[in-house]
């Protein structure tokens, strides 16, 4: 089973789009397709971004709420690792590849330039297009 880390941004916009590919993700991920692993952190900004005013209009607190509960029950938890230094551009996204190295994950899912553009990830940072064409290849 493929175990991959979720850039938060991704998750949200599977919400708030419900006929775009983030929204595959989060359906795959509820189809029990590939293991997500999320941390207190991941957690944490997860939902600080439902709860953006801005994403409030857009985004019913139900649907939320049912994310984070689903994630909750159904996700691999893992402790928030030591924050790795230096291993990307943008040090906000230091923790997801630490929490993905730490985890043992296969992948990171994001739309972020700044993670999408590393030479050398590890683990490898796929687009969620990308995510979702490895996903339906391996079902």
């Amino acid at each position: 089973m493929i175990r991959a880390v979720v850039d938060p941004g991704v998750l949200v916009s599977g919400l708030i789009s419900p006929n775009g590919v983030p929204a595959r993700i989060v359906r795959f991920f509820a189809e029990g397709a590939f293991d997500l692993v999320v941390s207190p952190a991941l957690l944490t900004e997860l939902e600080d971004v439902v709860q953006r005013p801005h994403l409030v209009e857009r985004l019913p607190a139900r649907d939320a709420d049912r994310l984070l509960i689903t994630i909750r029950a159904a996700a691999v938890v893992v402790e928030d690792p030591p924050l790795l230094r230096g291993v990307t551009p943008d040090p906000k996204d230091g923790y997801l590849i630490s929490l993905a190295r730490a985890a043992g994950a296969d992948v990171i899912v994001s739309g972020d330039r700044h993670l999408i553009g590393l030479p050398s990830a590890q683990p490898r940072v796929l687009t969620p297009r990308a995510f979702v064409d490895l996903l339906e290849a391996v079902s």
